[in-house]
Formats: structure tokens, sequence, C-alpha cells
């Protein structure tokens, strides 16, 4: 594809993979590696949809397993229904609407990829549908428990027992007070930022940080809070030199964290912090609800706050 423009190589990505011939073209795994392709393919060119990575990862970790040599003509109401209560088994919960709409779409667009190529007929897809559970109000943390949390973590670190859990530990600490003070996401936004992201501005006679983040929607920034330098100049003294290319989520021996949620927990469980008031259990999401907790009490327009961490007033009101 040398020489051409991403257009070009797009349309061509297009006809190559419309015209892929699967092992058998009505069986299900065959289908659905081919679809996987594709969109894997369209992400690397730019032209995928950020929802495809949560495609792929439905398709490998749920759906080839299942459904592996079903004909896709077989799929029918009462085999989904099987598929539902399979799933339930191996999370040992019940899904969220928003989760099964992911799940319905990645389904969705292997039957389409069928259909496109004649594999199949119309009259063959399923209706789908979303019995989810509705998403809830994540727990976050109120002041007090904040300033427990930011004591607690000082001296937490330090009593890993290895090398690498007190880096991991040591990372995770900065991670926590950067995302409470700028309502980033973790995970997508948080691991794919690095130094050339961000940048300092002046807002009249006051100096700020501006984040470029990118992850669950498209390229956005965010203007952080005075504290937030300290944590990221803590970050960088970890390292002899750091270009704009390198993430900004990495330990002491310069890899990235590979369970930063498994060792959030064990924070939360040490910290007494695991479970608000109401016995709900807290995630690394609880971290940006709390951005957005405190932001609220302290009197920020709801506009000015949903631009700032990429969301609607809807979501604030749910």
């Amino acid at each position: 594809m040398a020489g051409k423009n991403a257009c070009e190589q797009y349309d061509e990505l297009k006809f190559k993979l419309k015209h892929q011939i699967p092992v058998n073209p009505k069986r299900f795994k065959d289908v659905a590696k081919i679809t996987i392709s594709e969109m894997e393919k369209e992400l690397a060119l730019g032209f995928g949809k950020k929802s495809y990575v949560d495609y792929v990862s439905a398709l490998n970790r749920y759906f080839i397993p299942f459904f592996g040599n079903t004909y896709l003509d077989n799929i029918d109401y009462t085999k989904l229904k099987e598929f539902e209560e399979w799933k339930v088994d191996k999370t040992r919960r019940k899904l969220k609407h928003s989760t099964l709409n992911n799940h319905n779409s990645a389904l969705r667009r292997v039957f389409n990829v069928a259909l496109e190529r004649g594999w199949i007929q119309p009259y063959q897809i399923p209706h789908l549908v979303n019995k989810g559970k509705q998403g809830e109000r994540r727990p976050a943390f109120t002041i007090e428990e904040y300033s427990k949390l930011y004591r607690f973590m000082r001296g937490w670190y330090k009593k890993a027992r290895t090398q690498k859990s007190i880096m991991i530990r040591e990372l995770l600490r900065d991670y926590v007070l950067i995302i409470v003070n700028t309502g980033m996401r973790p995970g997508t936004e948080a691991n794919n930022l690095k130094w050339g992201n961000i940048e300092e501005i002046e807002q009249g006679e006051v100096k700020c940080l501006r984040i470029w983040v990118s992850g669950k929607t498209r390229k956005r920034e965010l203007i952080a809070r005075h504290d937030v330098r300290r944590y990221l100049e803590r970050i960088k003294a970890r390292f002899e030199e750091v270009s704009d290319d390198d993430y900004v989520f990495r330990m002491a021996d310069g890899k990235r964290p590979y369970d930063i949620n498994g060792t959030f927990e064990i924070l939360l469980k040490d910290s007494g912090l695991l479970k608000d008031r109401h016995g709900d259990v807290r995630t690394l999401y609880s971290l940006r609800h709390t951005y957005a907790t405190f932001q609220v009490l302290n009197g920020i327009d709801l506009h000015v706050l949903a631009r700032q961490m990429g969301t609607s007033i809807g979501m604030f009101e749910k």
C-alpha cells in the first residue's frame, strides 16, 4: 500500500475484506474472525470507531467460545437465550444494559458481514434484545474519605514486599491523585496519555495545564488543577529523561502497569474504603465520579463540567 493515501488504503482494505472467503462461510467462528480482522485493520488505518475495541473483546471473550462451530442460520431466539444464561454463569453477574448494547452491536456486525457477502439472508438474522441491568450511580468518595485515602497512600506504597509491587503502588498513588484532580477516564484516556499531550497555558494571570486525552470519545482537552503539575513532576523524576512519545503512566522501570485495577482494589481494602456507606464497591471509575462530585459541590457550571469531562448534562442527571 506504499504511496497510497489513507482513503485509498481504506478502499482497498474494504475490497479485500469483502472478498475474503472464510473456511466455512456459515460457521460463526469463521465469520467472526473476518469481522474482527476488518475492525482491527480499520482501527489501524484510523477509520475505525473506538467501540470496535469493545466489539473485538466481546467476540473473543464470549461469542466465539460459545457459538464456535454453530452455523449462523442456526442462531435463533432459543440459542440466544442459552447464550445469555451461559454468559451469566461465566461472569457470575447480570451484565449492565450498556455492556449488552455493545455485545448486541458486535453480534449484529458479524451477521452484517455475512449478509453483505451473500452467506445468509436477511430473514436469518435474529432479533436482538437487551435485558441488561440498568446502569447505576457509581460510588464516589466523600471529602473526608478522600482525605483519608490521600494520607494513607503516603506510606502504603512503601510497605509492599517486592520492588515490583513498590513501583506499581508508587505509580498508583500518582494515578489516583491525577484522576481525582482532572476527571479523565481511568483506563482508556489515562493509559493512552503521553507527555506530548500535556502543555502549559495561561488563563489570565493563572498558569494551567492543558491535557489532550483520547479514549472512549474523540480527542478532547481538559484543564488540570494546579496540584496536578506536582504529581506529574513526581512521575517524571523517576526517569533520567522522558520524551513526548513516552506514556505518562509507566513504572520506574519503564514498564506499563499490567494490573492497576487489582492494585487499586488492594489499596481500598487496606485503607478500609472499598465500599461506600450503601455497601457499593468502589472502582477506579469512582475517582472520576469523585472529581465530578467535588466540582458540583464547588458550584461549577454543569455545561462547563460536562465539556471538561467529555460527557453530557443528561449523564450528570442520571
